[in-house]
């Protein structure tokens, strides 16, 4: 580039921040333009009602006994169980422009959920893991101002991650029982890849106001093919899981098979209500979930050794629904991370959600909840 072209092209760049920053009244905008390192952000987060969110959470109360789960045989229909989710969402990198008009944020979400069985008092064993991570997660958010504004809305926000992993482990307790027991299955890997979009109405970015939130959400599975599953005949008997395609050998020499992805996708809606705070800093939420979730077609409690490979069918697709009632303190001279703690009740109703377990088809468990956000 010639010389006096670059100093055309510098000239340009400098009048146009001049501009921007005459049109901008904020006194840290300088700082909004460069964007802001691993600082909190206050959009883009899970709704309280999320059955697999990005913050801590722990439930306490009754979940179905099913065949395959129950490690004691117990005959209750139902058991005391604890469900805990230890998740957080980091803000990487943000910025808003136009005197805070529109936000962009880069973020990493992780998190670890925890099954474990307090019921069975030999061992309470840990039922199931499952882990998350997600590299990056890009959220925009319009908030709209003046002339903008539409009566009910606040906010708009475009949530897109291109690469989350999923990767579930069955307790100990439970494989060495399925081993003793001589179960067909014995563990089934449930692991995947997939890109996920959320669009949310409403942002509840101003924690202490009235809100109602929308947010239509999705994701899709990045090899389609190899669907949600598979099993190794280090696991179980591979013809045990039916299959669009034939065994084969791994790198390390161990024969496994892929279960069918059918429609590779879930799709959920979302609503969460808060209401006014308290000036102590208390307030009420309700959300709710709708979720269209895969019903993996495996038997957990079958015992027979297929000579054959399975025929090959769809897994099944059913709706779950997820409810949180309760209330949350909001610390009042701070708002960052851990600065929310919500106490309430949680149901949630449908195919069992964790791990290899997702081939339940009836599963319910309602109890005391804790969030920390």
């Amino acid at each position: 580039m010639s010389f006096p072209r670059s100093l055309s092209v510098l000239i340009a760049i400098c009048a146009f921040a001049g501009t921007s920053l005459a049109a901008d009244p904020l006194p840290d905008s300088v700082a909004y333009r460069a964007g802001r390192w691993f600082q909190y952000v206050p959009y883009g987060h899970s709704l309280y009602a999320d059955e697999h969110p990005d913050y801590m959470r722990m439930d306490l109360g009754a979940a179905t006994y099913a065949p395959g789960a129950n490690y004691g045989a117990n005959p209750a229909k139902y058991g005391t169980e604890m469900f805990a989710v230890f998740g957080a969402r980091i803000s990487v990198w943000s910025m808003d422009l136009q005197n805070r008009r529109f936000g962009l944020n880069i973020a990493q979400t992780v998190s670890a959920h925890l099954w474990m069985d307090l019921s069975e008092h030999t061992t309470v064993p840990v039922v199931n893991t499952d882990y998350r991570i997600a590299i990056p997660t890009f959220t925009f958010i319009h908030r709209l101002q003046g002339e903008e504004a539409v009566p009910f809305l606040k906010n708009y926000s475009l949530m897109f991650c291109p690469f989350k992993h999923e990767s579930t482990h069955i307790g100990d307790e439970m494989v060495l029982q399925r081993v003793d027991r001589g179960y067909a299955l014995r563990r089934v890997n449930v692991s995947y890849n997939y890109a996920e979009l959320n669009i949310t109405l409403n942002e509840p970015e101003d924690r202490y106001s009235p809100c109602h939130t929308f947010r239509l959400g999705g994701f899709v599975l990045l090899d389609p093919g190899q669907g949600w599953y598979f099993v190794n005949s280090n696991d179980g008997n591979v013809n045990n899981i039916a299959s669009n395609t034939a065994a084969r050998t791994n790198s390390a020499g161990i024969v496994e098979r892929y279960g069918p992805s059918g429609l590779p996708f879930e799709c959920w809606l979302q609503y969460q209500y808060q209401s006014g705070c308290s000036r102590h800093g208390f307030q009420a939420i309700v959300s709710a979930e709708v979720r269209n979730r895969a019903v993996y077609g495996y038997s957990l409690t079958e015992t027979t050794q297929a000579t054959a490979p399975r025929q090959a069918a769809a897994d099944n697709h059913r709706f779950t629904y997820s409810v949180f009632v309760g209330a949350r303190y909001n610390m009042p001279h701070y708002d960052g991370y851990f600065s929310r703690m919500a106490i309430g009740v949680r149901a949630y109703h449908g195919n069992c959600p964790y791990g290899m377990f997702r081939s339940i088809d009836s599963f319910s468990h309602i109890g005391f909840c804790v969030v920390y956000q």
